[in-house]
C-alpha cells in the first residue's frame, strides 16, 4: 500500500516544461519589453517636441 501512495504523489506533481529560473527570466523580460513599447513612444514625442519648440529669448535676463 505505501509503494502505491509514493507513485500517486510522484504522479499528481506538476512537470515543468522549463526550469522555474527560465520562467522567471521570461517574466522579467516581457515586462522590460513591455515597459519599452510603452515608454519609448511617449518619449520620442517628448524629445521632438523640445527640439522643435521654439526659442524665446526676449531679453528677460
Amino acid at each position: 500500500l505505501s509503494a502505491i501512495s509514493m507513485e500517486s504523489t510522484q504522479l499528481t506533481l506538476p512537470k515543468h516544461i522549463l526550469d522555474i529560473w527560465a520562467i522567471v527570466l521570461i517574466i522579467l523580460g516581457t515586462i522590460v519589453i513591455m515597459t519599452l513599447l510603452v515608454l519609448c513612444p511617449a518619449t520620442t514625442v517628448i524629445i521632438y517636441r523640445v527640439w522643435t519648440h521654439p526659442m524665446h529669448h526676449n531679453g528677460a535676463e
